[in-house]
């Protein structure tokens, strides 16, 4: 079966949905089991990327697990994100995706929290794509604690 651009688009707008809902086995659900993840920040200072987090699919669960034993910020986040380009390379799609992340705090007052790029390699060899890899390249160097 073919995968639709259509359909790796709804993908990544799916992942965004179920992070702003801190819907994690769904989230989880979305990434093969092979997965990785990583995030990344360039430093002008040290003029290189920062390596922020990386992770497979078992590293992650256990992440996603022991969120509520960590510092979270009370209020809730919106991811918007614009799929920019969509290469198929044989069996896999690479997407470059912008995004802004805002944060509405419990008083209602809502402020940008994170600007960046998804680039998300999806694997289309089955008739459901999946997010094999997922690189999130963050504009933003200062996110505060939680």
């Amino acid at each position: 079966m073919t995968i639709l651009d259509d359909q790796i688009r709804k993908l990544v707008n799916q992942s965004c949905l179920y992070l702003d809902d801190a819907d994690w086995p769904n989230y989880l659900g979305l990434y093969t089991t092979e997965f990785t993840y990583r995030i990344v920040c360039y430093s002008p200072e040290l003029r290189k990327d920062m390596v922020w987090m990386e992770q497979d699919r078992k590293g992650m669960t256990n992440l996603v697990n022991n969120l509520e034993n960590h510092i979270t910020r009370q209020g809730r986040f919106m991811h918007q994100v614009q799929i920019a380009a969509i290469n198929p390379q044989g069996a896999f799609s690479e997407t470059i995706s912008p995004f802004l992340v805002v944060y509405t705090d419990l008083e209602g007052v809502t402020t940008i929290f994170a600007a960046g790029r998804y680039i998300d390699v999806i694997d289309t060899t089955s008739n459901k794509p999946l997010i094999s890899n997922r690189k999130v390249v963050l504009d933003t160097r200062d996110l505060g604690s939680g």
